[in-house]
Formats: C-alpha cells, structure tokens, sequence
C-alpha cells in the first residue's frame, strides 16, 4: 500500500517538535524520527492498530505512540493509507 502524509500531519507535527525542541533539540529530533519510523512501518501490517473508538469503521485506526496519537485511513479502493494527523490529550477534529 501507498503511504500519503497529509499537510496537516507536517503542520501537526512541526508545532510538537519545535515545542519538544525548547526543552532538547536532541529528544526533538529523536520524537520526529522515532515518529515518522513507526508511520512508516504501518502498511506493513495496518490492522494491527486499534481502531478510532468514536467511529464504527474498520479502516479508521490509529497507531499510539508515547502518548501522541496518529490517525490514518485505510483507503482499500485506492490502495493508499492516509496518515490524517497528530495529537496528544487535546481533541482532535
């Protein structure tokens, strides 16, 4: 399957690193590496990941990492995983 990151990913993304960043450059670059290595490892195996609790749909799910969620769709017509974003305790929309 094909791995499409979302602009808002990169946006999502960019604000957790460069907050991480004022603390350690060095745990910030760690995170953004860590992070983007478990995404890319998704299409590996996509339904390992637990499904969204707030919606009812098997290609919605979501990979946790240290704390921070990723949300991405299983787009089976398209052959494509779409990662949607990043978010910690906040909501996301």
């Amino acid at each position: 399957m094909i791995l499409e990151k979302s602009d808002r990913l990169n946006q999502e993304l960019e604000v957790i690193v460069e907050f991480i960043a004022k603390d350690s450059v060095n745990r910030a670059l760690n995170f953004y590496d860590e992070v983007i290595a478990n995404i890319n490892n998704i299409p590996s195996n996509p339904y390992i990941h637990r499904k969204r609790k707030s919606l009812n749909d098997e290609n919605i799910r979501e990979l946790i990492y240290k704390g921070y969620t990723v949300p991405f769709l299983i787009d089976k017509k398209t052959n494509k995983i779409i990662i949607l974003g990043i978010f910690n305790q906040n909501l996301w929309q």
